[in-house]
């Protein structure tokens, strides 16, 4: 069975958790050593890449990324994790300014996007009224 080098990240996070430096770095060493036996050793790069997410992941800490026109207090912001249904103590979140959006919000994680912008409310009333006629 062929892993993906996201499901080997993921093994090799899992693996380290908790240890100290020198059972880490022992385990890190027969890690890449099973990689090197099996021929996988160029999977190693892709692998680093995504340890983060594979420790975000393990470690149940979701990414966010919450979209407005203007800038976002801290208080709004962590009403607009509130959102999608997530904790702003158990997420990473992003916060990017995006004039495009006339105004409002959009925020994307958990697989959900909200959706509050008024570019998208004035797509959505241009549908309904294309539809209506």
């Amino acid at each position: 069975m062929m892993y993906t080098s996201k499901e080997y990240a993921e093994a090799l996070y899992s693996g380290v958790r908790g240890l100290k430096d020198k059972e880490a770095t022992v385990s890190i060493k027969r890690f890449v050593g099973k990689l090197k036996d099996r021929g996988l050793i160029a999977l190693l790069p892709l692998i680093l890449r995504g340890l983060p997410a594979a420790a975000r992941k393990l470690d149940g800490i979701e990414e966010v990324t919450v979209e407005s026109a203007h800038e976002l207090n801290s208080e709004l912001a962590d009403r607009a994790v509130g959102l999608i249904g997530g904790d702003r103590n158990q997420s990473e979140v992003t916060m990017h300014v995006n004039p495009d959006l006339l105004g409002g919000i959009r925020v994307r994680g958990r697989d959900t996007v909200y959706d509050a912008t008024l570019k998208n409310h004035l797509v959505t009333l241009k549908e309904k009224f294309v539809r209506s006629s």
